[in-house]
């Protein structure tokens, strides 16, 4: 028998702040953090002065008893896609990173051009081929590693859904040096998700409460790179799986737009071998 505990993660009514996001923080997930996009804050305390859980944070703790499966009920069409398993596992140092879109409208199409100037690329020499299309066609770019090596990255790009109707840039990168098609990076179409690198390299070692952090970061910044927590906002979550999968139950963000279940799959995540979670909100009724 499988003991886990259930989180409810409760933001304090005054003073918490939404991930005030510098350059460095936002770099965990890997972006940096601009005038109308903005990049994954990190979920430990230990993090630059962005992280919620040290904006005052408190958590009721409840414990519960299951089996490891998270016994969540996902749609057929999630099969294959990285809101289900991870990506790229062949390929060593491969990595998702995430660029949050926020404007008036929600970005549907972007060129080669336009993501070669996002600032998840911004000098790494990018050089971007295709069009990304919201619940269509991909972007490939190959640009320089970012860790320190010689050498180049590839990166399958496509603009993915987030709560709130907004949209987001999504990168798989891989270490294939010198192709332009990099890694297939299936996703679900139309499922709104969200992306946070967390303060540890072992998912088995994640908690209920890490989880809550994570998604709290993760479907927030799908709403905007800072500000207040609302606060009513509850996050329920409860890790599965040994920590390679989860899920999360959230209410009480802004007009609802975050509100619902989210299904948590353990990814790699920018910042060397630290691991990530990508969330994907179930479908609601």
């Amino acid at each position: 028998m499988h003991t886990t505990r259930t989180v409810r993660h409760r933001i304090a009514r005054h003073g918490a702040q939404l991930l005030a996001l510098g350059a460095t923080a936002a770099l965990v997930a890997g972006c940096g953090a601009g005038t109308d996009s903005g990049g994954s804050a990190p979920a430990d305390d230990s993090q630059a002065g962005g992280s919620h859980a040290a904006t005052g944070a408190q958590s009721d703790v409840r414990a519960a008893t299951q089996g490891e499966e998270s016994g969540a009920t996902l749609p057929e069409e999630w099969a294959g896609t990285i809101s289900t398993q991870p990506f790229a596992p062949e390929s060593p140092s491969s990595y998702l990173a995430m660029v949050t879109l926020h404007g008036d409208q929600a970005v549907h199409e972007m060129s080669a051009e336009e993501i070669e100037g996002s600032e998840f690329l911004a000098g790494a020499d990018p050089q971007c081929e295709g069009v990304a299309v919201l619940d269509g066609d991909a972007a490939h770019c190959t640009f320089t590693a970012m860790d320190g090596s010689d050498g180049e990255r590839s990166a399958e790009v496509r603009l993915v859904h987030t709560g709130f109707g907004n949209t987001a840039l999504l990168f798989g990168v891989t270490e294939t040096e010198g192709q332009m098609e990099g890694a297939e990076l299936p996703v679900a179409a139309g499922a709104p998700v969200g992306l946070q690198t967390l303060g540890t390299e072992d998912v088995s070692a994640v908690t209920d409460e890490d989880l809550a952090d994570a998604a709290t970061s993760a479907v927030m910044l799908g709403y905007a790179n800072d500000g207040e927590l609302p606060e009513e906002l509850t996050v329920d979550c409860e890790v599965a799986d040994g920590g390679e999968h989860g899920q999360c139950e959230l209410t009480g963000t802004p007009d609802g737009g975050g509100d619902g279940s989210w299904y948590a799959t353990a990814q790699h995540g920018y910042d060397g071998d630290r691991a990530a979670y990508l969330f994907t909100q179930l479908p609601q009724g």
